[in-house]
């Protein structure tokens, strides 16, 4: 009887601190004593030329690969095209992926990176709502640090879905002389007023909870009701109808109470939304997750260069864009059509790889494997000369 094949060995990683001194931001302001989490994946050759940096989503952070130990249960976000032989192969690629500045996590090992949640050195006390304005460019300013320490100039790619695809944007149009490809999933260009007055209801959400009292709230007693809310409202953004309607449709959570008969009953959707918002609500900060939220709103690539395509202009790299066709959030006649216009104006190098309609924003996630193909040709195809 022939021997079953081994099983490839889990690409286990670790969950690293980088700090830096002090930071300069776009607003004027100065961060001391920043920290900033990272993990890697695969090796640094010797030229130093074969690095990839992965840029996480919103809500997420740095653990986008592999698991911390062989029997974790939780594996990294983008697992699918990331590890050795898969589309982003750590066999071939130094794999860097690194926090957001900012980032909204606060549980462990996630949340080490400095945030709203964060001690403010000068006070020792959290910074709360004083935490200065973030911009995409200081999040990638803060990559920029952490990836000098580890000795690397240039990256052969930079990638990563929502929060992520804005940052390899920025990181392509603002140090073009240092990308050499883009993978931006489920990525805007820019904020526009519907999603900039849905994240106002978002953050109203939070102001509204009695224990936020203004930002300086009790660390041991935070607006978990406001964040929760908050998160729901993300959730119900970035999830797709398909996929809601599937997962649901008009189930009772109850299914001895009706709830077009009863005023106290549920629909199984309303009980999923109150207990994901919770659960989530307790791995993050309410402060850090405004202070994010702001970030997100401010986003403008184009707002320094006059124009989306003289944005693009600028670019050195191939950039493969990758939307979802039933994305919401980053809704595709509103968003990634004019980029797509932009690049064509500006003569980009690039190419498209939708993802299917069923899971919405979160496509960029849950099924970010099906276009594997096409981020691996993105990757090993020649720059055009």
């Amino acid at each position: 009887m022939p021997e079953a094949p081994l099983k490839p060995a889990p690409l286990l990683t670790t969950k690293q601190v980088a700090t830096i001194p002090e930071l300069n931001l776009a607003c004027g302001e100065r961060l001391r004593e920043v920290t900033v989490g990272f993990e890697t994946y695969g090796r640094l050759n010797e030229a130093r030329d074969n690095v990839i940096l992965i840029c996480h989503f919103f809500s997420g952070h740095s653990h986008a690969a592999g698991r911390y130990a062989p029997d974790d249960q939780e594996l990294g976000w983008w697992d699918a095209v990331i590890g050795p032989g898969k589309a982003i192969d750590t066999d071939r690629y130094f794999v860097v992926a690194i926090d957001a500045l900012g980032c909204v996590r606060t549980d462990a090992p996630h949340g080490v990176t400095t945030s709203a949640a964060s001690i403010d050195p000068a006070t020792g006390e959290p910074y709360g709502p004083t935490f200065p304005a973030l911009a995409m460019a200081d999040a990638v300013a803060a990559q920029r640090h952490v990836l000098t320490q580890l000795g690397v100039e240039r990256l052969a790619a930079v990638a990563g879905p929502s929060l992520g695809a804005m940052q390899a944007l920025e990181w392509a149009v603002s140090r073009p002389g240092e990308v050499d490809r883009v993978i931006a999933s489920i990525g805007l260009a820019e904020f526009q007023p519907r999603e900039i007055g849905l994240y106002r209801v978002m953050m109203d959400a939070i102001r509204l909870d009695p224990r936020f009292k203004d930002g300086r709230y009790d660390r041991e007693d935070p607006p978990i009701e406001g964040l929760a809310a908050s998160i729901k409202l993300m959730l119900l953004l970035s999830s797709g109808r398909e996929t809601l309607q599937e997962s649901f449709g008009r189930a009772f959570a109850d299914a001895e109470c009706d709830p077009r008969l009863d005023r106290t009953a549920e629909w199984q959707v309303e009980t999923w939304l109150e207990t994901e918002g919770r659960r989530r609500a307790a791995l993050c900060d309410a402060n850090a997750w405004i202070a994010m939220l702001r970030a997100n709103m401010r986003w403008d690539l184009a707002h320094r260069h006059g124009s989306l395509a003289q944005a693009f202009a600028r670019l050195k790299a191939r950039v493969l864009l990758i939307p979802g066709e039933g994305d919401e959030l980053a809704h595709l006649p509103s968003y990634h059509l004019p980029m797509v216009q932009a690049l064509e104006e500006a003569g980009a190098d690039y190419a498209v790889a939708p993802l299917p309609p069923k899971r919405g924003h979160l496509a960029g996630l849950a099924d970010i494997g099906l276009v594997a193909d096409a981020i691996r040709a993105c990757l090993e195809t020649p720059l055009r000369a």
